[in-house]
């Protein structure tokens, strides 16, 4: 099992519209907070945090101090997959590399880890340009935008996080630590992989 299948209780994602952020990843683009129903202890009553995957990761381990055992997050990842472009590119999906300030290769890469282990379906508020940075760490953030008229609702996270590894397979040279992209799905939504130094 993934190391992060503790995440599979982060359940639903539900979205509120919290304006904790100050700076959207694009001019003229809306925030929303993306809200966890959450276990903090096997069998516990959920309770709901707000914030990134990373941040109600830490909040869980100040409620459960042995949060990671409890949920296997201590153990090595035995079934972590090679993510190939064909596996992941559909037609129809564009990106642009580059256009951003760039971000962390490696913070990225353990920014799309934390999202392939959770469980749940991602939902977006109505758009277009209404975006929820989903990851964030060491300025290197992860958001996801909807670009539709109505909300948004994802099959899981492993489609942020598999946009994500798109835009790293594509945008990344390998020359350098940093790169950005932004991905476009032809559904109207949009990964987007950046730099972010807003209380990231």
């Amino acid at each position: 099992m993934k190391s992060f299948k503790v995440l599979s209780i982060l359940g639903a994602a539900l979205v509120a519209g919290a304006q904790a952020l100050n700076e959207a990843p694009i001019a003229g683009y809306n925030i929303e907070e993306f809200s966890w129903e959450v276990e903090s202890a096997p069998g516990s009553e959920k309770v709901v945090l707000n914030g990134t995957v990373q941040q109600i990761v830490a909040q869980l381990r100040e409620i459960n101090p042995n949060f990671d055992t409890d949920f296997g997050l201590d153990k090595a990842d035995e079934e972590e997959q090679a993510h190939t472009e064909s596996q992941l590119t559909k037609r129809g999906d564009s990106w642009l590399c580059n256009i951003f300030n760039g971000a962390r290769q490696a913070d990225i890469t353990n920014g799309i880890k934390y999202l392939r282990g959770v469980s749940g379906q991602p939902t977006a508020g109505p758009g277009p340009g209404n975006c929820a940075r989903v990851s964030c760490s060491y300025a290197a953030a992860i958001w996801w935008c909807n670009d539709n008229t109505f909300t948004k609702v994802l099959p899981g996270f492993y489609n942020i996080a598999d946009g994500a590894q798109v835009l790293k397979n594509q945008c990344w040279t390998g020359g350098g630590q940093k790169f950005s992209g932004q991905l476009f799905h032809d559904d109207k939504w949009n990964v987007i992989v950046r730099a972010d130094h807003d209380n990231c």
